[in-house]
């Protein structure tokens, strides 16, 4: 009975620790998903733009939510930080993983550090042009790895990847 518990006990620790490895990326890609929402709404709230910044040189990873306070003609010249700092749990970061292709609506994989959302909470690149490019990838050292990614309409989509990705 004993061995039996043993051999059952062996077999499910590995699993148990491979999950919970890959809860925890899920988990920081669905935060990074909570302050792009967030972002979005400041954008169409404030009407002008807002933006999630990531410091990828920073140990933890760090990432803010930015509005705009100073607006010229077709882009913003000058953003504050809004509700402070935010930091990636240690042992994950950007990085592609073990995945293959690209997340979302990109068609080549691509980290995307900034992502700037306009009044209408339309994702913007730098030139205020809608992109529907913007796709975050986190990893673990052990290659989990999950992608938050915004389309062209504004709307934030977790994928984790699996043998493909998949929405969550």
């Amino acid at each position: 009975m004993v061995a039996i518990l043993f051999i059952l006990g062996a077999v499910a620790v590995p699993n148990t620790l491979q999950m919970l490895h890959a809860n925890r990326v899920a988990g920081e890609a669905q935060n990074l998903a909570r302050q792009l929402s967030l972002a979005r709404q400041r954008a169409g709230a404030d009407f002008t733009w807002a933006q999630v910044v990531i410091n990828a040189s920073s140990s933890p990873t760090s990432y803010t939510v930015q509005t705009c306070t100073t607006k010229a003609t077709s882009n913003c010249t000058a953003y504050s930080s809004e509700g402070g700092t935010q930091y990636i749990l240690s042992g994950i970061t950007l990085g592609f993983g073990s995945s293959s292709g690209p997340a979302g609506s990109q068609l080549t994989a691509a980290q995307t550090t900034t992502v700037t959302f306009n009044s209408r909470g339309i994702p913007i690149d730098s030139g205020g042009s809608p992109t529907a490019n913007d796709t975050i990838y986190l990893t673990d050292d052990q290659g989990n790895a999950c992608a938050v990614s915004v389309t062209l309409s504004g709307h934030i989509n977790v994928w984790r990847y699996s043998h493909g990705w998949n929405s969550l």
